[in-house]
């Protein structure tokens, strides 16, 4: 049975919990479908809005105005350890299937901790204000950094994590988008792995800009109605949906009918910002919800999830852009500042990652730099390889369906069958065009159907085969006279000699004595 489930967080309580949730209780994990109730509670946190990152196995929660992150074991179901910080942690992020945990601080620097070694890496400070959020691509190649200055800085991850870019130099951003005026609140990056995926920002001066972050090029400006907060993207990267601080959720249509161009693929009217139409925007009936701080999708992108700063979390009909109901029947205490839908779990195929982290190594700054740009001997890793299928070579078709490119493999195969199509045996030439090449691959089934024989020809096969063992047979046969011949012709010379000999003995018969019986004819 396929099972879905969320875990939200809340941020720092504006009144006392209820009796119906438990004591310090601060990060829930709820079942979406079938059974939509509580499974699991995890206490003692306050976290800010994009500060919550969740692994198959753990869970890190940025504490609100500090310098710590709470690791909780989601096995255990307790926490795990509490990490300081130098700087103040603003906005976290995982990358590199969920081994390293990015968080930007307050100071503007980035830092990138690798949870599996305990190995620390700290940029400069590239952002003149605090790191308000942050995203990572699909693979995990390219860090998305926006920050309250109004700018997005794009950075490399291998870069960041290469033991040679130890200095400042290879520490610095790629490239840095400043198209907008304000304080950029969210920002988010599409699904695809390929070199042209594009990122979605929105700001506080109520502006969204969809662009690609390869380029820096705007593809989209939107003009929103109300301050937006939080967003997210579906699936298929065709519609963006965005928690605005009334409340409501701004829906954005990349590929809305009437535009000359779609919004991903830009064109001349990229440049000339657009203002949604009001029937894209859901509003919310009870408007003593509060803003809309997180917001979330579904697995199937049918359902939408949004926290507000009431404590209560809403469900959205995407089809309708209707509220269908609370999940729950009372408010949690306090604002819902993350919403985060898990992996759907229950698959007869369920793909795992081939690395786990089983514990968290806290972090090391410092600790394993190498001035010669190399792997210190000092630095280990401690993971637990996963998978049933560990060591299994994927196919060439697997390896297509998520490669940014078409493996090199395939088009060697490729290259090689159409090489072999010009070394085919050369068909006849009609008798309609004598002097005319045939340069195309025929469709015809007759055409490429072997000739049967007929029997007159599999008789005269067998009869040439037949006549070609015959002559084998006399040639072997000539081959052994001769060579019985050979031998012959030497016992009698050593006979000859050995009587040769015997004429200085009397009666002289050596036990070397010839028999003509002997000579095997």
């Amino acid at each position: 049975m396929l099972t879905e489930h969320f875990i939200a967080s809340i941020g720092v309580p504006e009144k006392p919990p209820g009796t119906n949730v438990a004591k310090d209780a601060a990060i829930f994990l709820h079942e979406f479908q079938p059974l939509a109730q509580q499974r699991a509670i995890f206490k003692k946190s306050a976290t800010p809005a994009n500060c919550l990152a969740v692994s198959e196995s753990h869970i890190f929660a940025a504490q609100s105005d500090k310098a710590v992150v709470h690791v909780y074991n989601r096995l255990k179901g307790n926490q795990e350890a509490t990490v300081p910080f130098t700087e103040r942690v603003t906005c976290i992020a995982l990358a590199c299937d969920d081994t390293v945990l990015v968080l930007g601080t307050a100071e503007g620097r980035i830092f990138l901790w690798e949870t599996h070694s305990g190995r620390q890496v700290t940029t400069v400070q590239s952002h003149l204000q605090k790191v308000t959020a942050l995203a990572v691509d699909a693979s995990s190649n390219f860090l998305l950094s926006a920050s309250a200055d109004s700018t997005v800085q794009v950075w490399s991850l291998p870069g960041l994590l290469s033991f040679a870019n130890v200095g400042a130099q290879g520490l610095s951003p790629l490239r840095t988008f400043a198209s907008h005026r304000t304080e950029v609140t969210a920002v988010t990056v599409g699904h695809s792995v390929s070199f042209s995926n594009f990122a979605v920002s929105a700001a506080r001066d109520r502006t969204c800009l969809l662009w690609d972050f390869h380029t820096n090029t705007v593809l989209r400006t939107y003009l929103l109605s109300s301050l937006p907060l939080c967003i997210t993207l579906d699936a298929a990267d065709r519609a963006v949906y965005l928690g605005c601080d009334d409340g409501s959720v701004q829906q954005l249509d990349l590929y809305r009918q009437g535009h000359s161009t779609s919004a991903v693929q830009g064109g001349e009217k990229a440049s000339v910002p657009i203002q949604p139409a009001a029937s894209s925007r859901w509003r919310q009936p009870d408007a003593l919800k509060g803003a809309a701080l997180s917001v979330s999708l579904s697995f199937d992108s049918s359902t939408l999830l949004t926290g507000h700063q009431s404590g209560s979390v809403v469900a959205w009909d995407v089809a309708t852009g209707r509220a269908q109901t609370n999940l729950m029947q009372n408010p949690l205490p306090g604002p819902v500042t993350n919403l985060c839908f898990l992996p759907v779990t229950g698959f007869a195929y369920q793909e795992t990652k081939r690395v786990k982290v089983t514990s968290v190594m806290k972090p090391k700054f410092g600790a394993f730099d190498s001035a010669a740009g190399t792997v210190p001997g000092n630095y280990a890793i401690n993971v637990e390889l996963t998978g049933s299928d560990l060591g299994a070579e994927e196919t060439l078709w697997q390896q297509a369906l998520t490669a940014p490119s078409f493996p090199q493999a395939l088009l060697d195969e490729g290259l090689g069958e159409l090489a072999s199509w010009s070394l085919a045996p050369e068909r006849h030439v009609s008798a309609a065009a004598p002097d005319e090449t045939e340069d195309f691959m025929a469709l015809d089934g007759d055409s490429n159907k072997r000739k049967e024989p007929t029997l007159e020809e599999q008789n005269a096969a067998l009869r040439a085969q037949i006549e070609a063992l015959r002559r084998l047979q006399t040639a072997s046969f000539d081959r052994i006279d001769k060579i019985n011949a050979e031998r012959k012709a030497l016992i009698q010379r050593e006979h000859a000699r050995l009587m040769r000999g015997g004429e200085a003995q009397p009666n002289g018969v050596d036990g070397n004595s010839y028999d003509e019986s002997d000579d095997g004819d």
